[in-house]
């Protein structure tokens, strides 16, 4: 059985995905996700500087060499549509990819949709089920029937806006749920009763996840993580308090998303009770295992780099 990569350019981090697909399974074998130093300010248009450009220059070179010591056979690179609102990015994801030997694919929003319905397909059985994706500025919203819509509110966008430290205060948390409340209301989505099942999807929804099963100490286990609205209810109660414990928890569970996860709580919290669903299972598929699997069956044509000479 081969090994793939795949590479994934956004706005806020370089992250990689090494599996081995056979057919339409694939088993992931190893995921890595660098942030970039510049992520919460390149959303206000500024161009890049030198030192900016090098530090994604030697992001990427860096996964091609562990992708090289871990003998993969194909590399493919994939940019996200948050790279969008950032200026010049075009002329830096061309520079990288030209000096890299990476031909990378720009994905807009409906592409990103695809690869991840096709990622999380087995979740299709379930009915009247609602796929929800935690993006840096965004969350998008999809059913396994037809799009549904993308709200301008994600997890890094929300710590710009109302935090001033790293964990919000409860008057800073507040501030998060109103600002979520009034995006979820100008969205006009679905309420209580329309959906019956809820898969969380992305890096963030995962982060929260890991968080959860710290908090209520759930061991690992094999199968589906679930996460029960009742008990996510008195994790955001906790999370919001001024306790230097969960400072602690944060920092001990995902350090490396600790000023987004507690938005990334609020968020969850606030959708899930509008949608009335009790039941959440989180998914830690999302755009790079939907198109890798997609590329590698055939369904989107992509040049990748070889790396078995």
């Amino acid at each position: 059985m081969r090994k793939y990569a795949i590479i994934d350019f956004s706005a806020s981090s370089i992250s990689l995905l090494i599996a081995r697909i056979e057919g339409r399974k694939m088993e992931s074998l190893c995921t890595e996700r660098t942030p970039l130093s510049f992520s919460t300010s390149v959303y206000e248009g500024r161009v890049l500087n030198d030192v900016e450009k090098l530090e994604v220059m030697e992001s990427a070179e860096a996964m091609i060499d562990y992708c090289r010591s871990n003998d993969v056979d194909l590399v493919y690179a994939i940019a996200s549509s948050t790279i969008s609102s950032v200026a010049q990015w075009d002329e830096l994801i061309d520079s990288v990819g030209g000096k890299l030997g990476l031909d990378i694919i720009r994905l807009d929003a409906a592409d990103e949709g695809d690869a991840r319905l096709e990622a999380n397909e087995r979740y299709n059985i379930l009915p009247r089920c609602v796929l929800a994706d935690f993006g840096s500025l965004s969350l998008k919203l999809y059913s396994f029937s037809n799009y549904l819509c993308s709200i301008p509110v994600g997890p890094l966008g929300l710590g710009k806006e109302h935090v001033s430290e790293v964990i919000p205060s409860k008057e800073e948390a507040k501030a998060i749920k109103e600002d979520v409340r009034r995006a979820l209301d100008e969205a006009n989505i679905p309420e209580e009763g329309f959906f019956s099942n809820a898969v969380l999807a992305g890096v963030y929804s995962w982060a929260l996840y890991q968080l959860y099963a710290e908090y209520f100490k759930i061991s690992h286990q094999h199968g589906e993580k679930i996460i029960q609205y009742k008990k996510l209810k008195k994790l955001v109660k906790y999370l919001v308090k001024q306790d230097g414990g969960r400072s602690l928890m944060i920092l001990r569970s995902v350090p490396e998303l600790m000023a987004q996860v507690v938005p990334t709580a609020i968020l969850a919290k606030e959708l899930l009770k509008r949608f009335g669903v009790s039941n959440i299972i989180i998914s830690d598929l999302g755009v790079k295992e939907g198109a890798l699997k997609q590329i590698v069956t055939g369904r989107r044509e992509a040049k990748g780099l070889d790396l078995r000479g």
